[in-house]
């Protein structure tokens, strides 16, 4: 057994520029596209500069600031 299989690494991080105009999301539920991880999201709310985003199916919410959020994908 190896660490992998009790806790998956978290997914790497893209090297890819911010957006060169953020999209700022106005309601839960919201589609966006996180620019950094590269996937599709529902916005959850802000909280401290910090989006909080969900699986479009469903899943663990994630934190990104909000200069990589977009509504089409880069």
């Amino acid at each position: 057994m190896t660490s992998d299989t009790i806790a998956p690494a978290t997914p790497p991080v893209r090297r890819v520029a911010p957006p060169s105009e953020p999209y700022r999301p106005s309601s839960v539920g919201e589609r966006v596209f996180d620019v950094r991880s590269g996937r599709w999201a529902a916005f959850m709310g802000w909280e401290q500069g910090l989006a909080f985003l969900r699986p479009l199916n469903g899943g663990i919410e994630w934190d990104t600031e909000a200069r990589w959020i977009s509504n089409t994908e880069q």
